[in-house]
């Protein structure tokens, strides 16, 4: 059994791309590392943010033997944090950034997230694990029944109190699942879940004909949900193959795209 990866991004209707994207591989193809980042911050601080997410997760994947994963992924959100708040000090505004990242294996998948960017675990359709936002929107949902009517109408919808980079104690939330085949995993910006249902959309999928054409396809149907508001849109993610079958289902992003009412170029 094999891992199917793909990722793909847009700047949507930004002026400038600040959403990063990275799937990498160990040379034995035995153990892969999904990230995605989406950074904050005015005139370039914020893609210089979610770029150093990138990049120390890409020097400590390649440099480690991965012995403990969630240290592992622990770490690389506190350099990435610490390597932030070391930019901001010749910056004339703070930059910062979300993160969530996945470590897979044959048999294990371990996860790790700071910020409102996304993952998603499917199996054959099925929502098995969605991460919780480290908004204040989403602190609020969660006490929503000892809010007044006023107080949840009024709700941010985008206001962090969690971020690489800012000045909030760092505690990145970790996730770990045994996999099989079958399971789907998805990485997003919030760009992408904020204009699409995820939900819905993966529950009418079966997980095969995963590729790099599908993936940037997608992202443009986000962004044209946006309808000319989109923000920077961003996605990875990796599909855990069974058997091979003897003939070739219908690809599943073909038919979800359909089924949205776009066409496929």
């Amino acid at each position: 059994m094999t891992w199917q990866t793909a990722s793909a991004l847009t700047i949507g209707d930004r002026e400038e791309q600040q959403d990063r994207a990275a799937i990498l591989h160990l040379e034995d193809r035995q153990a892969h590392l999904l990230v995605v980042a989406d950074g904050m911050g005015g005139h370039k601080d914020g893609a210089a943010a979610a770029q150093t997410v990138i990049d120390i997760a890409s020097s400590r994947f390649n440099q480690s033997r991965i012995e403990d994963p969630r240290k592992f992924l622990e770490n690389i959100c506190l350099d990435a944090h610490n390597a932030i708040l070391a930019l901001s000090e010749n910056r004339t505004s703070a930059p910062g950034s979300t993160c969530v990242i996945a470590y897979l294996t044959a048999g294990q998948a371990y996860c790790v997230h700071v910020g409102d960017s996304r993952l998603y675990q499917f199996h054959s359709g099925r929502l098995v694990h969605k991460t919780a936002d480290h908004s204040i929107a989403q602190l609020m949902k969660e006490h929503e029944s000892d809010l007044k009517d006023e107080t949840r109408q009024s709700a941010p919808q985008n206001q962090l109190y969690m971020c690489l980079g800012g000045n909030n104690a760092l505690a990145p939330e970790f996730y770990a699942s045994k996999v099989s085949a079958g399971d789907f995993f998805l990485l997003c910006s919030d760009g992408f879940w904020g204009q699409v249902d995820v939900e819905d959309m993966f529950s009418r999928t079966d997980g095969t004909a995963i590729d790099q054409e599908y993936a940037g396809q997608l992202v443009q149907l986000a962004s044209r949900q946006g309808q000319g508001k989109s923000d920077n849109i961003c996605l990875a993610w990796a599909y855990r193959e069974g058997d091979p079958v003897e003939s070739e289902k219908p690809g599943f992003l073909k038919r979800m795209i359909a089924w949205c009412g776009y066409p496929l170029s």
